[in-house]
This record gives structure tokens, C-alpha cells and sequence, in this order.
């Protein structure tokens, strides 16, 4: 592989030049030089492949964020592209393993900083094929970007694809982000672009996915400050901008009371379409209606024995949402996880809900119609098991439409009974945190005796290497948000076992590792594995 890297925005004809000069795979680092959303100037007299190069870079960077790295992919054959902005430049070495070759003056690079033990990442092994459980948006797009690079998967899902969390008729891509700085932001910001930008690959016709942005209204004190403060943030205006209550109007095509924060690049998408599109790929089989009955490792390869038969490989990924606290594993099934009902209901689309032209988000939200039915809600129930449509739930997301514009409730012959069976209830799988679980996983019983001093002291210095399971990893826990965190969290597990660049920052890859439930439960003296 080879890592190119530019100080600043090079030309188009340098570009083609260096792609002419090696090998694929290529992976180019851009380090931006200030918070300014580049401009890419072709040559007066450009050729095919300068061309191809500019127009994939313009389309890619509409969701460009200066947060963290953009990961760009095939913006020429075979070239893979890290846009770093300012304040990332200087951290090459936490997304790549080597050096770069500087095409330029080189941009001074920090020292990287110690992990805890538990932190470290164990060193990668080849996958011959990787078992991943699950088939929803984490185990979907977890086979797409191991497939993508290769490697065989066989993903073993209890049901069909696409139900549970990711079964709803529409959801949305967008983000609600803190306008500070936190791990939340930066993960969503990244997660936002990344999986916009696979819709673009994956699905360019649109088939299942579209809109004209997404507005989240001013509903509250606590929103209307949020929003405004966003709507502050100058260099990200492409990707967000506040809205008076005419303008935003004028975008949904409906009048609505309140001002707005706008995503124009936000869309509806259907999350089953997404995921057929996904695991349709010649290296993944799915085998369905064939729950995980045990798991186990017999020192060179994982052997998943399910209802139906055994099945084999080198590398193991649960990607199971609300049903990660039934796995046989109880390294997987002790993780603390939250479990959250939630519901969305359908709306026959009607003379006056066509004018909608985009996603309107506050407490509830609805998007566009979609095959004659616009998706409202949600609802949000903790402490609850119950995954039947329920009519309490239609009636909560309901009133929340009320409050987006009642003309859309003006009619109640539309919710009749018939649309009971066409509503959808779920549970959605989240953290204490509100971050998704993501990561390699460890044998709690042995880092609860690796780690025990920190019982005693959460600050001992601690350099026991971590006992982490062989080849096993988790991809869950991503709540409401599964849309914009799991492709790019996918994309992470993926690059771990490959030994590829990262996606995510160090920062990020911390945040999420599975590894901080187990020793925050230690360092509070509440053991996940109790003896």
C-alpha cells in the first residue's frame, strides 16, 4: 500500500500525475491548512482522468466536516482519500500505520501517546472468513466493508435482515450535535458524511432514499439555543445553516411555526433497502431464520453452532443490537447495555401531506411519503421488552405530529385499525454513555483479576498487556443514530482486522472501545461477572 501525503490543497494535474506514478492501492492524505471548504481548479485543458478526479471531489466533499478526518473513497480507481482539517494534520500516525511520503513540505506531526493496556489494539490477523452475527445495519455494513476488500463473510441472522431496530418504513440522516466539541459530535459529524457518501456508491438511483434536507425545528428553549449556536458556526454553513419559520417553510413546502436548523444535504433513506444493498455482494451469505444457540473457539478458528448447523471462521463480529444480552457469550452478554421500545407509525400520504418536501425533526418527526406512506414518530420507552405495535404509542406519535402541523392530523379516518400491522415497534440497543459499543473483545473474567488494584485506585498505573478474546469483535449499541455511526464504525472493525488506515480518530476509537464499560464497572467496585 502506498501513503502519499500533501501539504495543502495540490493541484488536479498533481493529483493525476502521482496516480499515474504508482501502484493501487493508493491512499492520499490532504492536510488542510485552515477551516475553509476547499476548492478543487481544474486545468484549462483537463483530461478523462482529471475530469473523473475533480467531479468525484466535488460530490464527495458536500458533507465535509472540519472535526475529524473525511474518508473519501474511488475518487479515481483504486484511490482511497483522507481529508484531514487543521487540527488533525498534525496526527497522522493515529489513522495510518507508517509514514507517509511527503509530496511537499511536510506538516509537523505529534508524538503519539500512551494507551492504557486496555486500550491497545491486539495485532491483526489475516482473515480467511469472518462470521458476523447480526443482520441489521452494523452486521450489514460490516460484511460490506469486509467483502469489499476481499475477505469471505457469512453473516447468521436469528430472523430476516432488516428488522428489529433498522425494520422502520423511513428514517433519517442527519445529526443532533452538540455545538461544542465532544466525542459525540465528532463521531457523528464523521459517521453523518460517511454514510452519505455510501447512499451516493450504493444507491445512485435513489431507490429508497431521497428528500430535499432535513429541518430539526426550534421547538424548544433548550433546541432554539442549540440551533442558534450551531447556526453560528460559520464553517460548517454547507452542512448546516438556521432558518426563520418562513424560509424553513419555504424549504418543507408546508407552513410551520417555529425556526430551524437545516441539513440540505440530510435525507429520508429506507433501511432495509439500504441493507439489501449492502449484503448484496458475491463474498457474503446470509443465512437466515438461524438464531446463535453457542459460540465457542477451539484455538485456531470460531465455531458458531446455530439452530441449523455449525458454521466456521477465522474472525467473529456480533453486531446484534437489543438481542446482544441473549448471546451464549457472556463477554458480549454482560456488557452493560440499555434497551429503549420505540415505535413509528405509518401515514397514508393525502392532498395535503404531498406538499412535504423534506424531513421535518423536533420531538417527533415525519419525512416525505415514501410508496404512498409517510413514517412518523418515535417514540422512546425505557425499561421495556415489549416489541408489539401498540395503540398508546400511535397516539404519543400522533400528538407529536400535531405539534410539527396539525393539518397532518385534520383527518382521523387515517388512522384507522387497518394501519396497525403496518406500524413498526422495536427495540433499539444503547449505553450508559449514549456512544455505541465498538471494538475487539476481552474476556471479562480475566481483566476483572488483570485490573482488580483498580478497585482501589482508578488511577494505578497499570501495564499488563489486555486479555483480549482471539479475533472476536462487537459493532452495537448505536441507539437512534445506528444510521449515521454504524457504516463508519463498520468501516473501523474492518481496518482493525485488516491492518487498514482508520476512519476514526484515536479520540474516537477510546470512546467507543468496549473496554471502557469493563473497567469503569471495576473502578466502581460493581463487577460486570460477578464470582
Amino acid at each position: 500500500m502506498t501513503y502519499l501525503a500533501w501539504n495543502g490543497i495540490p493541484p488536479l494535474t498533481d493529483l493525476v500525475k502521482t496516480y499515474r506514478q504508482h501502484p493501487a492501492p493508493q491512499y492520499w492524505i490532504i492536510c488542510l491548512q485552515n477551516d475553509t471548504f476547499p476548492t478543487w481548479r481544474p486545468s484549462e485543458n483537463p483530461n478523462a482522468t482529471e475530469t473523473l478526479l475533480h467531479q468525484n471531489l466535488i460530490k464527495q466533499q458536500q458533507c465535509l466536516q472540519f472535526n475529524s478526518a473525511n474518508v473519501f473513497e474511488n475518487i479515481l480507481p483504486g484511490v482511497y482519500l483522507w481529508i484531514l482539517p487543521p487540527a488533525h494534520a498534525g496526527r497522522i500516525h493515529e489513522y495510518f500505520p507508517t509514514t507517509p511520503v511527503w509530496q511537499n513540505e511536510p506538516v509537523a506531526q505529534s508524538l503519539p501517546e500512551p494507551q492504557k493496556p486496555w486500550f491497545d489494539i491486539p495485532r491483526p490477523r489475516q482473515p480467511e472468513h469472518v462470521l458476523i452475527i447480526g443482520a441489521g445495519i452494523a452486521g450489514a455494513s460490516t460484511a460490506y466493508e469486509l467483502a469489499k476488500h476481499g475477505v469471505s463473510v457469512t453473516v447468521i441472522e436469528s430472523g430476516k435482515p432488516a428488522q428489529a431496530a433498522s425494520g422502520n418504513h423511513q428514517g433519517l440522516l442527519y445529526t443532533k450535535i452538540s455545538p461544542h466539541d465532544t466525542e459525540q459530535t465528532e463521531l457523528l459529524l464523521s459517521g453523518y458524511g460517511y454514510t452519505r457518501r455510501l447512499l451516493q456508491h450504493i444507491l445512485p438511483d435513489q431507490n429508497g432514499w431521497g428528500g430535499n434536507g432535513i429541518l430539526h425545528l426550534d421547538y424548544s428553549e433548550e433546541e432554539s439555543l442549540r440551533n442558534h449556536t450551531l447556526g453560528q458556526q460559520t464553517r460548517h454553513r454547507h452542512l448546516y445553516r438556521h432558518l426563520s419559520a418562513h424560509e424553513a417553510g419555504e424549504i418543507s413546502g408546508i407552513p410551520l411555526r417555529h425556526s430551524a436548523l437545516y441539513w440540505p444535504q440530510g435525507v429520508w433513506l429506507n433501511p432495509e433497502r439500504l441493507i439489501q444493498a449492502l449484503l448484496d455482494h458475491p463474498l457474503i451469505k446470509v443465512s437466515t431464520h438461524n438464531p446463535l444457540v453457542s459460540c465457542g473457539h477451539d484455538g485456531k478458528n470460531w465455531l458458531a453452532h446455530t439452530a441449523k448447523h455449525t458454521i466456521r471462521g477465522s474472525h467473529i463480529v456480533y453486531c446484534t443490537g437489543a438481542q446482544s444480552k441473549q448471546m451464549p457469550d457472556p463477554n458480549v452478554s454482560l456488557l452493560p447495555f440499555r434497551q429503549i421500545r420505540g415505535q413509528t407509525d405509518l401515514l397514508p400520504e393525502n392532498s395535503f401531506s404531498r406538499q412535504l418536501k423534506c424531513a421535518i425533526s423536533a420531538n417527533g418527526y415525519i419525512s416525505p411519503a415514501w410508496r404512498g406512506y409517510h413514517c412518523f414518530g418515535a417514540t422512546f420507552v425505557q425499561h421495556s421488552q415489549d416489541t408489539t405495535w401498540q395503540p398508546s404509542d400511535l397516539q404519543t406519535n400522533i400528538d407529536q405530529l400535531n405539534m410539527l402541523n396539525a393539518a397532518f392530523t385534520d383527518n382521523p379516518q387515517l388512522f384507522s385499525d387497518g394501519l396497525s400491522h403496518i406500524g413498526h415497534a422495536a427495540l433499539r440497543c444503547d449505553s450508559a454513555d449514549h456512544l455505541p459499543i465498538v471494538g475487539p473483545l476481552a474476556d471479562i473474567s480475566e481483566m476483572q483479576q488483570t485490573y482488580a488494584k483498580l478497585a482501589l485506585d482508578k488511577n494505578y498505573r497499570l501495564t499488563t498487556p489486555c486479555p483480549y478474546l482471539p479475533d472476536a469483535y462487537i459493532n452495537t449499541a448505536h441507539g437512534t443514530r445506528g444510521l449515521t455511526t454504524a457504516p463508519i464504525c463498520s468501516a473501523m472493525i474492518a481496518a482493525h482486522i485488516l491492518g487498514l488506515p482508520q476512519p476514526l480518530s484515536q479520540r474516537i476509537r477510546t470512546a467507543i472501545h468496549p473496554n471502557r464499560t469493563i473497567i469503569r464497572a471495576i473502578a466502581r467496585q460493581k463487577p460486570l461477572l460477578q464470582k
